[in-house]
């Protein structure tokens, strides 16, 4: 009994060290960008592709933790994170850091091509060094960090053949950022003291709760319009997956719109609208995931 809790205890102190649900929605939104280019994309390269950004988006998650550990201890949100509780050493979290990022730069460079590993290089560079020290110094550091999100599915575009100038991959670009930052602010915005009592400045101080949230609404309805280009760009051609997005995108600007007035505890509705963008994310990636794997198993 004691072996299986201890089991589950290290299981999810893993999870909080990788931040393994964002680290797979990275993973994905590449491996979205990889078959909208090419269905027929080697098993091999998809697979070696998906890895190797994973650990790269692990890497990156741990060493971040290793830069604000101080900080992290100090918020309830973070407090419980491994190089925050004392868990681990920032030694050993550098370590660990290093050998997921080595990993994944090399599968990539082994199995995609040194195009695509300069490109995830170049992301957990400007993720470490740019974004992560900017987030103490100004409330741009969200619009800064934008190309994080934006270049796994260039990353995948680019691996399976295509050119990183095509409107497609530059549309799933646009739909990742006006669906990061929002998502950023719905999250920060319950910690909003904590994080300027530790020194953060990535909410803008001259807006109320409100103010960020009727903010965060119109980059959201912004996404919704960027999602209406996945089907006139042929990121998705079968009839049923097209309806399928229109219906969800008209859905979700209805419910946002209706929720972010709907009470006046701003901190529950930025949970709700947070959990919102996870979900209509993924709806709209799966879609266009199904739809290339419907395309390579039938035609």
């Amino acid at each position: 009994m004691q072996s299986h809790t201890g089991t589950m205890t290290n299981l999810t102190a893993l999870s909080r060290l990788i931040r393994l649900p964002l680290s797979a929605m990275v993973a994905i939104s590449a491996l979205t960008g990889a078959l909208a280019a090419d269905p027929h994309m080697p098993g091999i390269t998809l697979w070696s592709l998906a890895w190797g950004i994973f650990l790269l988006s692990s890497a990156c998650s741990v060493l971040n933790q290793v830069q604000e550990r101080t900080t992290d201890a100090l918020m309830r949100r973070t407090c419980r994170r491994p190089l925050a509780c004392g868990a681990l050493t920032a030694t050993t979290g550098t370590a660990i850091g290093i050998i997921l990022g080595s990993g994944g730069l090399a599968i990539l460079f082994a199995e995609t091509g040194a195009k695509t590993a300069l490109l995830g290089l170049f992301a957990t560079g400007w993720y470490l060094l740019v974004y992560t020290p900017l987030k103490q110094r100004s409330a741009l550091a969200v619009i800064a960090g934008t190309p994080c999100g934006a270049l796994p599915p260039l990353m995948g575009w680019l691996a399976a053949g295509g050119n990183l100038f095509d409107p497609q991959p530059l549309t799933l670009a646009l739909l990742m950022v006006l669906w990061q930052v929002p998502h950023y602010w719905l999250l920060a915005l319950p910690d909003r003291q904590e994080l300027k009592r530790v020194g953060f400045r990535t909410l803008p101080t001259n807006l109320t709760g409100h103010q960020l949230l009727s903010l965060s609404h119109f980059w959201i309805l912004g996404m919704v319009v960027a999602t209406f280009l996945l089907s006139s760009m042929q990121l998705v051609q079968l009839p049923v997956l097209q309806a399928f997005i229109t219906g969800i995108a008209i859905a979700f600007a209805v419910w946002t719109t209706r929720t972010h007035k709907k009470t006046p505890f701003v901190e529950k509705i930025a949970e709700k609208l947070r959990l919102g963008l996870h979900i209509y994310l993924g709806l709209i990636l799966g879609s266009i995931l199904l739809n290339s794997l419907i395309i390579r198993l039938t035609f």
